[in-house]
């Protein structure tokens, strides 16, 4: 490695909920690394990927689609966006999903002209594209809305220009040391992404509001050989009438999550656990600061600690 030629940094992925964040996350990671559910506002908290090669290394921050928030837990989303954005990147990455409405982006657009760094414009699924004369007026449009340094039609879902894509990125990274040591693959602990996981399956099962309305929380996480690995989570619902929904029938609906978490889980981890869930009422946590800092949402103020 030729130290004065290496180069790292951070490329932020902003955009819409549903935008395909989470699934060009996996793409670049190669491997399951971020929770990927036709639900939107599937991704709470930033997440990173890291890309690597001979001469650079780039760190992917998969942000929480951007919205206007409506209660405390989404304000931080939002702020996860804001931050990543204005402080973290080096190069931005727009996700606009071809087959939505473009006029739905206006206030990221906005949030957007106040970047300093290059702005990628990715215009996401176009293999779902038939009229490519729209593709081509949805470029222009976000074109005249901002300074876009280079714009990329991929497929995150089936891998299309991705390679290009990551390639460039590359190329724009400022000279500088790596971030993180040679071979990691994300930042976070194996639990985060237990309890991501267990999260990501909550989504795919359940309807309305439910999955909105729950945090995983990974209280025991042993480690041994074959069945002693181990892994108890409370998930917290916000009402007493959440509970028999998430728990079904006889026990039938958390035991089908059991059953799904694990194998989620064991797929990602590459070995056999055993997963336990137990379901806890906590009022109106999305709203509550306290909780929103014990579930790691929020930074405690160091002037009140």
């Amino acid at each position: 490695m030729d130290e004065k030629k290496f180069k790292s940094g951070f490329a932020v992925l902003a955009g819409l909920p549903n935008a395909g964040k989470s699934t060009l996350l996996n793409q670049v990671a190669g491997g399951l690394l971020s929770a990927v559910t036709h639900k939107p506002q599937t991704t709470r908290q930033n997440i990173l990927a890291i890309d690597e090669g001979k001469n650079y290394q780039t760190v992917y921050v998969d942000t929480p689609g951007f919205l206007t928030p409506t209660y405390k837990l989404q304000q931080t989303m939002a702020d996860c966006v804001d931050r990543a954005v204005r402080e973290e990147a080096d190069v931005v990455l727009f996700l606009v999903d071809v087959t939505a409405d473009y006029a739905q982006n206006a206030k990221l657009v906005e949030k957007l002209k106040n970047v300093f760094c290059p702005i990628f414009l990715v215009l996401n699924k176009i293999d779902l594209v038939k009229d490519m004369a729209a593709l081509d007026a949805l470029e222009k449009q976000v074109q005249k809305d901002l300074k876009i340094a280079k714009t990329f039609h991929i497929s995150a879902a089936n891998g299309t220009g991705i390679d290009v894509l990551k390639k460039s990125v590359a190329d724009v990274l400022p000279v500088s040391p790596a971030y993180f040591p040679a071979g990691q693959w994300t930042d976070r602990w194996e639990r985060f992404y237990a309890a991501e996981f267990i999260r990501e399956q909550i989504f795919l099962l359940y309807e309305q509001e439910i999955p909105y309305s729950t945090y995983v929380e990974i209280v025991k996480f042993t480690e041994g050989l074959g069945p002693k690995n181990f892994i108890r989570a409370n998930i917290h619902v916000e009402r007493e009438s959440q509970k028999p929904i998430l728990i079904g029938k006889q026990g039938s609906m958390i035991a089908k999550l059991r059953e799904r978490s694990q194998k989620r889980i064991e797929e990602f981890l590459g070995r056999p656990y055993r997963v336990e869930l137990n379901v806890v009422v906590s009022p109106d946590w999305r709203n509550n600061t306290a909780l929103l800092e014990q579930f790691g949402y929020l930074q405690k103020d160091p002037r009140e600690m």
